[in-house]
């Protein structure tokens, strides 16, 4: 990927869950505009490929965004070699599918963990490490604003990092630091093709979003794009739906064979 627009010339970043889907789009799509970016997650083969990939100043490192120690390690690292972290991208995270009284509380507490623990820890991090400001754009989801069956664990975490993303918006206000989050839809990524999923009718799904069609993870990483950077520099405190129109209400059906 390659621009001339350098909106991100001489910024640091930091996204977690890099290593696929929402997450990798994002770093991309920053080292495009010039950023410096680190690219934080779990699955080390397959984040060292994809910061290779995208180029010279994009630089991998394990990340469990649950694990308070790492979040340390990582910041700290990226200001000693010169690069003081000025936008964090909480995009590290999982989902899980099935009904209330089918999920474990193993699960449920993995979902808290992975989805909310993980943004607040980060939250923390970009408090401590961006002393001259920043930006901080945390992944909910549609599922954490619009409740859906069969998610609710998932859902419970997404709802708990927009409250999150509100309050932290009003603590870090005075230090500078924007925080928003946004909502994305059905996105085709990984996380629909796992075994939770296998029985929705997605052909039927796609059929009730406005505009007809999943989205993309560039679409929303153009979204974190403009939450990172100075064209956004009086958003805090924000959500951002990218749902092809979902969450704008309901369109009553109409039958096949009338006008």
């Amino acid at each position: 990927m390659t621009t001339t627009d350098e909106r991100l010339r001489d910024t640091c970043a930091l996204v977690t869950g890099a290593a696929r889907g929402i997450g990798a789009a994002t770093a991309e799509l920053f080292h495009a505009h010039g950023a410096t970016v680190y690219l934080g997650d779990v699955d080390d083969e397959l984040g060292e490929r994809v910061a290779a990939k995208i180029g010279a100043r994009a630089h991998y490192r394990h990340l469990d965004v649950t694990d308070e120690s790492q979040w340390t390690r990582v910041t700290t690292e990226m200001a000693d070699r010169g690069h003081p972290m000025r936008v964090l991208v909480n995009s590290a995270g999982a989902a899980s599918k099935a009904s209330i009284m089918q999920t474990s509380l193993a699960d449920l507490r993995r979902m808290i963990d992975l989805n909310l623990v993980g943004t607040f820890l980060g939250l923390q991090a970009a408090g401590a490490a961006m002393t001259t400001g920043g930006s901080v754009v945390n992944l909910s989801s549609l599922r954490g604003v619009l409740a859906t069956a069969e998610l609710g664990a998932y859902g419970a975490s997404k709802f708990g990092v927009r409250a999150l993303t509100r309050v932290a918006a009003l603590e870090f206000a005075e230090s500078k630091i924007r925080v928003n989050a946004v909502c994305p839809g059905s996105i085709e990524t990984a996380i629909t093709a796992g075994a939770d999923f296998a029985d929705d009718d997605m052909d039927a799904y796609v059929k009730s979003i406005p505009l007809q069609r999943r989205g993309l993870p560039l679409e929303v990483a153009k979204a974190i794009l403009f939450l990172a950077c100075e064209d956004s520099s009086y958003i805090t405190g924000s959500d951002l739906m990218i749902d092809g129109g979902t969450s704008a209400g309901a369109k009553t059906p109409k039958h096949p064979t009338r006008p």
